[in-house]
């Protein structure tokens, strides 16, 4: 192989051991691998976030990160304020333009959000609608968190914007968007 490995296996363990990394991989795009940094890195970034908590609402509404124009997505999330911190933790590794929308869900996470119903698919069709990206783009792409994915069809329906469904997990975001993960300068 080029990278100098037999096999991609032991590239990956010696990305793990730091020895190696990603950037390394001849076969990987450079954001790609920038993702894949990221993602070791965001380990030192995390915020502490306590694992049993009652709903503590955050911030609700849309914000413009990195400058986003009428062709930049759109991702959702509730707005929990740990959850906030978590996600400005993971834009903070990216230059990549994005919009992202909290929706009012009483301050639960995504996951208590679905268990307790305060994320559906008319609450995330009214924050686009109040937040007035409809009228900026009529249509466009909407990325709902993995634990929301049983809501994209009907969102899809209300929006007429296409909808992909993200990881389950924040930071796995840079991976799952890894082909327009781009660095900061």
């Amino acid at each position: 192989m080029q990278c100098g490995f037999p096999s991609c296996e032991e590239f990956i363990a010696a990305v793990r051991t730091g020895t190696k990394n990603p950037r390394d991989c001849s076969f990987i795009s450079r954001n790609r691998a920038y993702a894949f940094e990221a993602v070791q890195k965001m380990g030192e970034l995390w915020p502490e976030v306590p694992l049993l908590f009652h709903p503590r609402p955050g911030f609700t509404g849309l914000l413009a990160l990195n400058n986003p124009d009428d062709t930049s997505m759109v991702i959702v999330t509730g707005n929990n304020e740990y959850t906030e911190q978590v996600l400005m933790t993971v834009f903070s590794t990216t230059e990549c333009p994005f919009f992202l929308l909290f929706i009012d869900t009483g301050g639960n996470t995504v996951d208590m959000s679905m268990v307790y119903q305060t994320l559906t698919a008319e609450r995330i069709s009214n924050g686009l609608e109040h937040a007035g990206i409809m009228k900026r783009k009529s249509t466009g792409t909407l990325i709902i968190p993995g634990l929301a994915a049983s809501l994209g069809p009907d969102v899809e329906k209300l929006t007429g914007w296409r909808i992909n469904v993200g990881p389950v997990c924040a930071a796995e975001l840079p991976l799952f968007l890894s082909d327009i993960w781009i660095p900061p300068l």
